[in-house]
């Protein structure tokens, strides 16, 4: 071939070559822009309509109450529960009675009548809204009344958009569907047009452009409440900018796409224990505990503590950076730093249940470091918990790993910590293996628990590993279990407990003691 043609060829490959990766990340800029806008408008109009259908859920509980109690309009005996009432509200400003299109009186003090005029909508459900009142002597800020059956709640429209957005002109507005005009019960804004509020089926939500606005509809399930919030697109744009940054460079060196990628995977590698001592420096790294309960009961007793990487552009994940800092060396930082977050949170937990346990993971580095026995006596001190509230857990390769291993275990134990092997039946342990080992616990790894009453290949695994660990009085924790036939399987077998998406997702310290009082508040009732 002439070499002027080579010449074309190789050129208009090259061409191609730069240019679609450039047009393909210019692309995934504005992909990303659209859904990051996206979720954060219907996370808005999410919040408002929450806020909406709390504010209608705690006027229909206060109707029914004073109904309840049947009391004169405005007496005083009226008057004191109207107010006990309002109390009990977050977002209702006063509660009130209602007459011919007057504010007899209200929680907050209102005993001369007020008359309201006619009302600025009525629902097909009867309730009846007064806008922009004034309902005190003296000028001041004007709320609402919304009126039913002889009552009233006074709220003010602003408080449903108390919400934090991204900059002024984002527009904001509650409105009632079955309204023929959809009129606006709250509003944040005034470009609205009638388009953006088309119903929506209850209980759904939608995101559209339309007139350079990106906007998001929410309805309620059961309210006849819904939410618009209308972006402007110009945001869009302005987050195109951002993503390009990370996007279009990728696609502008695609000539040297295959040097660029064993170069960055090379400078990766060599640059992660500086990103690792800048995390722990930091505090990038944090702690979310997933629970463990007792199957008989659903008790929280305890919890396992499981390392995050928060870094700046987004959360690294635990199965690159744990198997990095292995193989760098510098596992024992991390394991230094968990126990550092979790004897900080541990007080917490044993303020609400003495016997609470937290099982942390320990790597091979770990079991195989004298250090590490004067590490967890320096927890004890710090923490103020007793060994039996912390259990040491580890991989079947931990354990076997180093010969030391047995040493640090027998030590360890002889503390009075536990010891947990975990996701048993993933690796090369046996029943030998086991006999040897300094263990109090056994933990059924997530793939043989998923196949319980399947037909998989591994569906008796299972079995087997209960009745080993039954032959050597372990103590087992079932990991993984994610439905309420798993869980009656496992209880039936004589598992004791067990921690998976069932019972509840990592979470943070005040998540979980929320719901560790509530499991126990839940057994105690089952008691009674």
């Amino acid at each position: 071939m002439p070499n002027k043609p080579r010449v074309g060829i190789a050129l208009f490959i090259a061409s191609v070559a730069f240019l679609a990766p450039v047009l393909a990340s210019a692309y995934l800029a504005w992909w990303e822009s659209c859904a990051t806008e996206k979720a954060l408008s219907l996370n808005n109009a999410q919040d408002i309509l929450r806020r909406s259908e709390e504010t209608s859920s705690q006027f229909k509980d206060a109707a029914q109450r004073l109904t309840q109690a049947d009391l004169p309009p405005c007496s005083p005996q009226d008057l004191k529960l109207m107010r006990q009432v309002d109390l009990g509200s977050s977002y209702m400003k006063a509660v009130g009675r209602v007459a011919h299109d007057t504010l007899l009186c209200t929680s907050q003090g209102v005993t001369n009548p007020v008359f309201l005029g006619k009302p600025d909508l009525v629902t097909e459900h009867g309730v009846s809204t007064y806008f922009q009142k004034n309902l005190a002597a003296q000028p001041s800020h004007p709320l609402d009344v919304i009126a039913v059956g002889g009552f009233a709640m006074i709220v003010d429209p602003n408080l449903a958009f108390d919400i934090s957005t991204e900059g002024p002109d984002v527009e904001l507005a509650v409105f009632v569907p079955s309204a023929p005009n959809h009129d606006l019960v709250a509003a944040q804004g005034q470009n609205f047009l009638s388009e953006w509020f088309e119903p929506i089926d209850p209980g759904s939500q939608s995101t559209i452009l339309n007139n350079g606005c990106l906007v998001s509809r929410v309805r309620s399930a059961q309210w006849d409440l819904a939410v618009v919030v209308a972006t402007p697109q110009s945001y869009i744009y302005r987050r195109v900018g951002r993503f390009a940054v990370f996007f279009i460079p990728i696609g502008v060196l695609c000539g040297a796409i295959l040097c660029l990628s064993v170069s960055l995977l090379t400078r990766m590698h060599s640059s992660f224990p500086t990103m690792l001592r800048r995390a722990l420096k930091d505090g990038s790294l944090y702690v979310l505990y997933q629970p463990v309960v007792e199957l008989e009961t659903r008790r929280v007793i305890g919890a396992e503590a499981l390392v995050r990487w928060r870094s700046r552009s987004a959360d690294m994940r635990p199965d690159y950076f744990i198997p990095q800092a292995e193989q760098c060396g510098m596992i024992q930082l991390i394991t230094a730093r968990v126990l550092e977050l979790v004897a900080r949170d541990l007080p917490r937990f044993l303020k609400i249940d003495p016997e609470f346990c937290v099982a942390v993971n320990f790597s091979a580095a770990d079991l195989s470091d004298n250090r590490t026995v004067d590490a967890m006596e320096q927890f004890l001190r710090v923490s103020g918990a007793r060994p039996e509230n912390v259990e040491i857990e580890a991989t079947e390769r931990a354990f076997l790993q180093s010969p030391e291993t047995a040493e640090i275990l027998d030590a360890l134990r002889a503390q009075g910590f536990s010891v947990a092997i975990d996701d048993f039946g993933t690796g090369y342990s046996s029943l030998s293996c086991l006999q040897s080992l300094s263990l109090d616990t056994l933990k059924i790894d997530r793939t043989f628990v998923e196949t319980i009453n399947t037909d998989g290949a591994t569906s008796q695994v299972v079995l087997h590993i209960i009745e080993m660990a039954h032959s050597l009085h372990l103590e087992m924790v079932a990991e993984g279990v994610e439905t309420e036939p798993q869980a009656h399987y496992l209880l039936n077998h004589g598992v004791r407990y067990a921690q998976g998406w069932h019972f509840g997702r990592p979470m943070d310290i005040g998540h979980l003691c929320e719901q560790i009082h509530v499991t126990a508040a839940y057994e105690e009732v089952a008691c009674v």
